[in-house]
């Protein structure tokens, strides 16, 4: 498709998806070559003063930051300061789970893989200010499910941070390696390490090691850093006003330095093309090496599967058959963000797309963006699902609620020989009480239509045969008893 027509395609596509989904504004950036393609802001980075949003507007990156977190770990590694198979116990003596045993297996791979076997947990929401569950009143909050009241202190440093997640109640999901679950606390449990191998503080490290040598000089972690930059972005929230959803502005952005390995580095759309350099060559930008290409190479691959036909390298998900190529992609969504990142490297494409709505479906963009620029339709989806035959004898083994530690709750029911999800969650960007029918497309999976995308519901089973998690939103999330709610 010539450059003109995709491009007047894709803006008008963004512009009825970003009306829909009500964001003040949203920004996206092409790469061919690591020269720019296109660049294009829609809205405003602050409405209520008509700033129209920018390239270089700095916004939130929520969990893209992963990424950063384990290439700084590939440069420990380099560095002969660690090793990923590593046990975690070797730098986190300190750390605790349930089950001793699985612990001392656990290794930083199982960390940066979301494979450790950690459900969902609760104890970021005590190491960020303004958190989006701040919003909840105090009796939706689901740290209350796990965590004594007098154990719920805030945290931090790691240290609190470790001695607050030795108390929280949970069964482990599994031995190490076994199930993909991800993982915030996993990765926050990274920035100490890196910490500790370094000798800086985590953001210290990222700043000097990868912000700097990339030339990404409006990125940070620091909120305080922010007055200092000319072109930032106000964030938005939603909030129930007389049974209608009213936007407004929040001036609190979520902040937490001993789980800022997790998702907290704010950046710009202009910055991360230039981050992005580094999958995109082998581990330069511009003439600087960031990372050997060796170590890129096993950042990329796909070592365990995340979700139906979907993998999850380090920091990255990886699509190893993207039209004859490699997709190489993360998300993030917290308070006032919706951030994606996309790169195929044996095209030289890279993108980065921004939002300062939770909910903005930057990934259906992104996506849209790098199929009309190949010449493809634009609502071709990654994946395609085929009819699967799935006997409704199995249905009432999936039939029940589950709950985790991040507030996830939802309910499995059969409604006329149709597989049922009701979602229960306060804060889900879909209404609270909405069912949603479940397709089949393979054994133990099934998909979902929700907020107009497609997503893959699993069933995972315990040694006993028995349903024991709702792999869901790249979680699993444990099946409860009434009793337990």
């Amino acid at each position: 498709m010539k450059t003109q027509e995709w491009e007047s395609t894709f803006e008008e596509l963004a512009e009825k998806v970003i009306k829909e989904s009500r964001a003040p504004g949203f920004v996206m950036g092409v790469n061919l070559d690591g020269k720019s393609l296109y660049r294009k802001g829609f809205g405003y980075r602050d409405v209520e003063h008509q700033l129209e949003i920018t390239p270089d507007t700095v916004m939130g990156l929520a969990s893209v930051t992963k990424s950063f977190t384990c290439m700084a770990i590939m440069q420990l590694q380099e560095a002969g300061k660690l090793s990923v198979h590593d046990p975690v116990l070797t730098y986190l003596p300190q750390f605790r789970t349930p089950d001793r045993q699985k612990t001392e297996q656990m290794t930083i791979h199982h960390f940066m893989t979301h494979s450790a076997g950690l459900p969902p947990l609760p104890v970021d929401l005590l190491a960020i200010k303004h958190s989006l569950l701040d919003t909840l009143p105090e009796e939706a909050n689901p740290i209350h499910k796990f965590l004594k009241k007098e154990d719920q202190k805030p945290i931090h440093t790691y240290q609190e941070f470790i001695e607050v997640l030795s108390k929280v109640d949970y069964e482990m999901l599994g031995s190490p390696g076994q199930h993909f679950s991800y993982s915030n606390d996993g990765y926050s449990l990274l920035g100490a390490i890196i910490a500790e191998v370094s000798g800086k503080p985590y953001e210290v490290y990222v700043k000097e090691h990868i912000l700097e040598p990339a030339n990404m000089p409006s990125s940070t972690f620091l909120l305080s850093d922010l007055p200092r930059f000319p072109d930032v972005t106000t964030i938005y929230h939603m909030r129930d006003k007389q049974g209608a959803s009213e936007l407004y502005p929040d001036p609190n952005w979520e902040d937490g330095l001993p789980v800022a390995a997790s998702g907290h580095l704010n950046s710009t759309v202009r910055d991360m093309l230039n981050y992005a350099e580094i999958f995109r060559t082998g581990g330069m930008v511009g003439t600087e090496r960031i990372l050997s290409e060796e170590s890129v190479r096993q950042m990329t691959l796909p070592h365990i599967e995340c979700n139906y036909k979907r993998y999850y390298g380090y920091g990255l998900e990886v699509a190893p058959n993207y039209y004859g190529g490699t997709l190489l992609e993360h998300g993030g969504a917290i308070k006032g963000v919706a951030a994606h990142l996309s790169i195929i490297p044996e095209r030289g494409i890279t993108t980065m797309a921004l939002a300062n709505l939770i909910g903005t479906p930057v990934e259906k963009l992104t996506l849209a963006a790098l199929n009309l620029f190949e010449g493809r339709e634009a609502d071709l989806p990654l994946l395609t699902y085929g009819e699967y035959p799935a006997s409704t004898n199995r249905f009432e083994e999936y039939a029940g609620r589950y709950v985790s530690g991040e507030g996830m709750d939802v309910s499995i029911t059969v409604e006329d020989e149709v597989l049922t999800l009701i979602n229960n969650t306060a804060y889900f960007s879909s209404d609270k009480g909405a069912k949603c029918p479940l397709v089949p497309i393979a054994e133990d999976y099934f998909l979902a239509r929700m907020d107009g995308s497609d997503l893959t519901i699993g069933f995972t089973n315990g040694d006993d045969g028995k349903v024991k998690a709702l792999a869901f939103a790249y979680r699993q999330i444990p099946k409860v008893l009434p009793a337990e709610v």
